[in-house]
């Protein structure tokens, strides 16, 4: 099953990335592109793509 960003951050009262794939957004940061770059490709603000980040950290313990 293919899951979006969107309904991974739906709980935090935001749908600014409703569009956006889950999995590309791991890509993106896993390839190593920085928050702006990131942010451009996906047409976001940076500040959402380190909130986005932040999360995901939190919820599943990544360091």
């Amino acid at each position: 099953m293919k899951k979006s960003v969107g309904n991974y951050i739906s709980k935090r009262n935001t749908d600014k990335f409703s569009e956006i794939d889950f999995h590309d957004f791991l890509d993106m940061v896993q390839s190593g592109l920085c928050d702006e770059e990131i942010a451009n490709e996906l047409g976001v603000h940076k500040g959402y793509v380190e909130k986005l980040k932040d999360e995901i950290k939190k919820d599943y313990d990544i360091r």
